[in-house]
């Protein structure tokens, strides 16, 4: 993997634990009002748009080859989730968590967003990264 990809990670990462650190103290964490219903699933719009600044950021500092693994990222974190909550299944469950086509379903709209937005913000910082300008050969008069 190349260094600079690498530290795109490491950035992307750190926006993600900083920015869901910031919004847990600012109370806005899980809050009703960021969540949206649609017929295919809720959508924490909070979080896609996290996912999308965060990717933003990791792909600027990665420059290139970053829209695979932010996607990757994000998928991973998915996994772990469900993992943890199909873990947490007992027969008294509620019925979005009653069975893992339950959680799919009921997440099914925020997994797809979140990976969308990854590939968006990677793709974002990648041109952002293309047009600013390298070293430090900018003139000065």
């Amino acid at each position: 993997m190349d260094k600079r990809v690498l530290l795109g990670c490491i950035a992307a990462l750190s926006v993600l634990l900083f920015g869901g650190m910031a919004a847990q103290l600012a109370g806005a964490s899980g809050s009703a009002s960021q969540i949206v219903h649609t017929p295919l699933g809720r959508v924490p719009m909070g979080d896609v748009l996290m996912v999308l600044l965060a990717m933003t950021v990791g792909g600027a500092v990665a420059r290139r080859k970053f829209r695979a693994v932010a996607v990757l990222m994000v998928t991973i974190v998915w996994l772990a989730i469900l993992t943890v909550l199909v873990a947490m299944i007992s027969p008294d469950s509620p019925p979005p968590l009653a069975s893992l086509p339950a959680m799919l379903k009921y997440n099914g709209m925020a997994i797809v967003l979140t990976l969308l937005a990854a590939w968006l913000g990677a793709s974002l910082g990648q041109f952002l990264a293309a047009r600013w300008p390298r070293g430090g050969n900018t003139a000065s008069a």
